[in-house]
């Protein structure tokens, strides 16, 4: 009985129609890009998943809260660019990651305050562009190359065949998975999410929990900037740009709802999977990388669309 409780749960979920998209993408894949089959390219898509999954860990936290975080790319920029600066001074690689999650700290200490005052996406849109005049800022229009092998190992080497960034990742989204499914922390994250009236009349501190989602956040925004620059061997003002929108549709297209109180980090491994083989599939059969965009905009106004529906069906239901 508890198992068909399960199983019917997961089914109404969208965690379960994102999982059902994920698969019928990989069988159409598979038909269109005959490439697409073979295990370097496998190997390829996770890789190319790993920096994005990390981004996308923190983000959901933000969104199970019922808040948005626009700043996540910029964040990962500005702080990939502080870390690059750091190394080519010639401070220890631990150090200067150190410093870097410091300062995605401070980013999301100033979004969770703001968010308190202002509406998230409005105080973090700021945010974003707050980060990306800083990176310009810190770079002085430059682009730094040739970093320390110690720290481009992070995300270029291999443990067998098996990626470094594909490990990093692994280990983000099962820390990220305990954290919302078997800690204190996690259920009350969802109980604001889903009621923040009755989570605060049930004795939750709000301004606590909005503060330190928007933390976990920018520190994976930072991290993931740093997985950015390791990968990249260099580090630009503009690198993080294009995940910002990336993330958040990641997450939204895993079942995340932008309401709050849904969703979670299986959810975001499937989204982040659905877009990076979008993204791959279109590489191999050469689509212009300016029609990408418009691809992945699409794909988040559907999920949108689907995520309001289903909220209303539920509340008929309920009704």
């Amino acid at each position: 009985m508890n198992a068909k409780k399960i199983y019917e749960d997961f089914k109404s979920s969208n965690v379960f129609y994102s999982l059902m998209g994920l698969i019928g993408l990989i069988i159409l894949a598979s038909i269109i890009a005959p490439n697409f089959r073979s295990l370097n390219n496998f190997i390829t898509i996770l890789r190319q998943a790993s920096v994005l999954l990390v981004l996308s860990s923190g983000l959901t936290v933000v969104l199970l809260t019922g808040g948005m975080d626009l700043s996540v790319g910029a964040t990962a920029g500005f702080v990939g660019c502080i870390c690059a600066q750091c190394l080519k001074s010639g401070m220890p690689v631990l150090v200067c990651m150190l410093i870097g999650l410091l300062v995605g700290a401070v980013v999301g200490c100033v979004n969770g305050l703001l968010a308190g005052i202002l509406p998230s996406f409005i105080a973090t849109y700021g945010t974003n562009w707050v980060m990306s005049g800083l990176a310009v800022l810190v770079m002085q229009g430059a682009i730094i190359y040739d970093l320390p092998e110690g720290f481009t190992n992070i995300s270029v080497g291999y443990h067998g065949m098996i990626p470094n960034l594909v490990i990093i990742a692994t280990i983000v989204v099962i820390l990220f998975w305990v954290l919302l499914s078997k800690t204190t922390y996690g259920r009350r994250i969802y109980a604001y999410g889903s009621n923040p009236t009755a989570a605060v009349y049930a004795g939750i501190p709000a301004r606590k929990f909005m503060v330190s989602a928007f933390v976990l956040c920018s520190v994976c925004a930072g991290f993931a900037g740093m997985l950015m620059c390791a990968r990249l061997n260099a580090a630009d003002a503009a690198m993080g740009d294009s995940y910002g929108l990336q993330t958040v549709a990641a997450v939204v297209v895993g079942g995340t709802s932008m309401l709050g109180g849904e969703g979670g980090i299986l959810g975001t491994v499937i989204g982040a999977m659905i877009l990076t083989i979008i993204i791959n599939v279109m590489n191999l059969i050469g689509v212009s990388s300016y029609a990408q965009g418009f691809v992945i905009g699409i794909v988040i106004i559907a999920m949108v669309l689907f995520d309001t529906f289903n909220k209303k069906k539920q509340a008929r239901k309920v009704a």
